[in-house]
């Protein structure tokens, strides 16, 4: 299962990049992904490239997630993650940049499966089932977990 789900480092920042590689595949194999996952790990700049590219946004983030759409033997698809953006929110939230990473690895993974945080309901539902993954991979993942940067600009 492992060779289903890769992450690849684009950044020149050093990453545990086989533990990450771990908590995929737990991840997807805790909400039953069958299909491949790929995560892209990013700098803030192709980050906000991808952002305008595919969603009109000119600013960067966190996490981009691109589901595919398409069933087996398809790809369910692939997140981006801006390392950079990541650790500055890790700094925000008071975590390791690890652990920040390992939060978005999981809150990307669930937006592959459906999950959505633009409604209230919907953001705490997806919270709520953050926070259970967390708890089961080991790495407990805040209750109300949220982009905490993105607050700041709003």
């Amino acid at each position: 299962m492992s060779s289903l789900h890769s992450v690849e480092n684009a950044t020149t920042v050093h990453v545990d990049l086989a533990s990450l590689q771990d908590v995929l595949v737990r991840v997807c194999g805790l909400v039953q992904v069958t299909q491949s996952v790929h995560i892209l790990l990013s700098d803030d700049e192709a980050i906000q490239e991808l952002n305008q590219r595919f969603r009109g946004i000119d600013s960067t983030t966190d996490v981009l997630t691109f589901p595919s759409g398409q069933r087996e033997p398809f790809p369910l698809g692939d997140i981006a993650i801006s390392v950079p953006y990541a650790e500055r929110q890790a700094q925000a939230r008071g975590v390791s940049a690890h652990n920040e990473l390992i939060a978005l690895i999981v809150h990307g993974v669930l937006h592959l499966v459906g999950y959505d945080d633009e409604e209230e309901d919907d953001k705490t539902a997806m919270q709520k089932r953050m926070n259970e993954i967390g708890e089961l991979i080991g790495t407990p993942i805040d209750a109300f977990w949220t982009s905490v940067l993105h607050q700041d600009e709003e």
